[in-house]
């Protein structure tokens, strides 16, 4: 069973970046910098992290100064990820961002509860 949650992140991993590299105007948003730094350990870029801003300058900030149109929306599972999914897809509609969240319900599957825990996920696995 761990083999293949193994598998599903690892390929995971994978289809973001592919995904990614082929669309514009496109990032990961996640909560924290944590969150930020075990994306971009395994080359997934562009992310941005929420980092405690508010919703409202954190969404006039992808849209203004970044060209940002399609978010990928990667928050925790616990009730807090839970609730900031929910508020920052509201809020950045208002914004005239769509949200994707297919990326982010495929990461469920693979049994983490923290984006901050693929790279540890992934080392055990070795």
């Amino acid at each position: 069973m761990e083999r293949e949650s193994v598998k599903k992140l690892k390929n995971w991993i994978l289809s973001l970046k592919n995904f990614l590299n082929s669309a514009e105007n496109t990032a990961v948003v996640v909560e924290g910098k944590r969150d930020l730094a075990a994306l971009e350990r395994f080359g997934v870029y562009p992310v941005f992290a929420l980092k405690g801003m508010g919703f409202h300058s954190f969404s006039e900030m992808l849209a203004d100064e970044k060209g940002i149109r399609l978010v990928i929306l990667v928050t925790d599972f616990d009730p807090e990820g839970e609730e900031i999914a929910r508020k920052l897809q509201r809020v950045l509609s208002k914004y005239n961002i769509k949200v994707d969240t297919s990326f982010r319900e495929s990461l469920r599957e693979t049994g983490l509860k923290f984006v901050e825990g693929i790279p540890e996920k992934l080392r055990m696995a070795f």
